[in-house]
């Protein structure tokens, strides 16, 4: 009988670690984020330094966000939404497994 994990076996350990989930869902938002600004900038027909020059940002910092490689701090999520035009909306929303 074999020790090694399958995929499932291995992302259910790592799941059990401490702090896990939490980083799970931190990483999840951040890509979820960075996809939207992609597809907002490609919208507007933005190149990354395009945005970035909008932003304040460099075009660097730009390809990071929308890759999910970093958790943004609210100023920078507004700054990133006047460039585009849009008005950042935080909240809170119900559980789908509790609801």
């Amino acid at each position: 009988m074999s020790d090694r994990l399958d995929g499932n076996d291995l992302r259910e350990r790592r799941m059990a670690q401490p702090g896990a989930a939490e980083t799970y869902e931190a990483t999840r938002i951040a890509f979820e984020l960075g996809l939207e600004v992609r597809h907002l900038r490609e919208g507007h027909g933005w190149s990354q330094s395009q945005l970035a020059r909008a932003a304040g940002m460099t075009q660097s910092a730009v390809a990071r966000f929308e890759a999910g490689g970093t958790v943004p701090t609210l100023p920078l999520l507004a700054r990133l939404a006047r460039a585009l035009d849009r008005r950042l909306d935080v909240r809170l929303s119900p559980n789908m497994e509790s609801a």
